[in-house]
């Protein structure tokens, strides 16, 4: 299965290697660093992060990817709406994490936001040209900028949260700045005069920006019902072991890019032929989080605590949940992008929002009205997204390959 996939594949499961790598190694310096509830904090900040690329990514990446961004119309629109977008995110988050954390470090955390945005958002142009592989390079660079920051606050003293959201502001500032450079002469055209086609953009990318926004707004949801149930260190522990099996997740999202813009390039190929491609494609990433659960399980006792620095523990339980976790966002994942891309957006929401209810019910459920251990969380979330990926593909795609099949070809006269 793995030779059947063009290099191109290969290029975006490299860019998601090379921007995991940047926030894998920051995060275990974090964890070891800041201790559980430290890296507690830093999980939940970071998540939100998340939360708010998401929905750039919905609204505006997946919009770039599959309407025409060169119409003129429709490029205002995306300009404009992405500049809104940074400056209203930034703020917001400085106003909100004010509350919780000192100035210092709220100010790099809304910088940092910001930054994520802008450089998702260049990534996002670069896959749509299917320049794949220049995202190692602007990752590498961000990665590099990133470590430096690290190393001269580790110098003066000992680290602190807000060196933490210091230092991935500047990686993602340093990303953001080379993708531009890496992206053809005619996508550096910013175009901020004229009418801008805001109902084409809203219309598709609302529905995927919703859709990108429930899975991290679940995965945050189940931080809140560990965090009330087990407090801030239990959170801090959880996200650990998710780290630890970051690369399960990891191989999910570099095809999941790929295939989404890859999709959108061959959508006029019959809907059959797409389909076993993400039969192909769920079937490749399955097999990859069974592979890295293996050696989650294998590995844990002598490199988890190289991850904490011997001041807590990972727990088994919870890092093979998280490693079923990314098997189940394999299994809904390229149903899902292709889905989206041959218009039923809406309904992938539909999906995405049932199969995230039930999954942070069963959580909440378990959790406070069992009193059941925190680190079962992963395990109850994985429940939610294998029945979302049966149901896109059963509901949504099954069908249309049966009519494409049945209905007669019309002959013009």
């Amino acid at each position: 299965m793995l030779s059947r996939l063009p290099h191109r594949a290969f290029g975006a499961l490299a860019g998601q290697v090379s921007l995991a790598l940047s926030s894998f190694t920051l995060q275990v310096i974090a964890s070891r660093e800041l201790g559980a509830d430290g890296f507690g904090t830093y999980a939940l900040l970071f998540g939100a992060i998340v939360m708010a690329t998401a929905l750039t990514t919905g609204l505006l990446g997946d919009s770039l990817t599959v309407l025409d961004r060169h119409d003129p119309a429709v490029r205002v629109a995306l300009v404009r709406l992405a500049a809104i977008l940074v400056v209203v995110l930034a703020l917001t988050g400085f106003g909100f994490a004010r509350t919780a954390i000192s100035p210092a470090a709220a100010a790099f955390f809304a910088i940092a936001l910001a930054a994520f945005v802008a450089a998702d958002l260049g990534r996002r142009l670069l896959m749509a040209n299917l320049r794949f592989w220049s995202l190692v390079l602007i990752d590498s660079a961000g990665f590099v900028a990133m470590l430096s920051v690290v190393v001269v606050f580790g110098r003066t003293g000992p680290l602190t949260l807000a060196h933490f959201l210091a230092a991935l502001a500047t990686g993602q500032i340093v990303a953001a700045v080379l993708a531009v450079t890496r992206l053809p002469a005619a996508e550096r055209r910013l175009r901020l005069r004229g009418r801008g086609d805001y109902r084409a953009v809203v219309a598709y990318g609302s529905w995927r920006a919703l859709q990108q926004f429930v899975r991290p707004t679940m995965l945050n949801g189940a931080r809140a019902v560990v965090l009330i149930v087990g407090g801030v260190a239990a959170v801090g522990e959880l996200e650990v072991a998710r780290v630890f099996v970051s690369p399960a997740m990891l191989l999910v999202q570099g095809f999941g890019s790929y295939l989404f813009s890859s999709y959108a390039a061959d959508r006029a190929k019959g809907s059959r032929t797409l389909l076993r491609r993400a039969d192909r494609a769920a079937a490749v990433m399955l097999t990859g989080a069974v592979i890295v659960a293996g050696a989650a399980a294998l590995l844990l006792p002598y490199v988890g605590p190289l991850l904490t620095a011997g001041r807590f523990e990972i727990g088994l339980v919870a890092t093979l949940g998280w490693a079923c976790y990314a098997a189940s966002c394999a299994a809904v994942l390229p149903y899902g992008s292709l889905a989206a891309v041959q218009g039923r957006q809406q309904w992938v929401l539909v999906i995405r929002l049932v199969d995230s209810v039930l999954a942070l019910s069963l959580a909440a459920v378990m959790l406070i009205g069992f009193g059941a251990a925190t680190e079962i969380a992963p395990w109850l979330l994985s429940i939610g997204s294998f029945v979302g990926g049966l149901l896109c593909r059963q509901l949504l795609l099954r069908p249309r390959v049966r009519d494409e099949t049945t209905t007669p070809v019309q002959v013009a006269v």
